[in-house]
């Protein structure tokens, strides 16, 4: 979704991805955001490129 949507190469993206906030919240289990849908996550993403962090007060 992140290569398709910023147009950028598979590892490009994957390296974004990565190295941010939601992935470190998405590796632990304590925040339960694994099992939570992959739209639900990449839409963390976004924000999170967009704002500079995540904005959901849940997590």
């Amino acid at each position: 979704m992140i290569s398709t949507d910023q147009n950028i190469e598979y590892d490009e993206a994957m390296n974004k991805f990565y190295n941010s906030e939601v992935f470190e919240k998405l590796i632990d289990k304590e925040t339960g955001l694994y099992l939570e849908s992959p739209e639900y996550v990449y839409d963390l993403f976004k924000d999170e490129m967009n704002f500079g962090h995540i904005i959901q007060a849940e997590i």
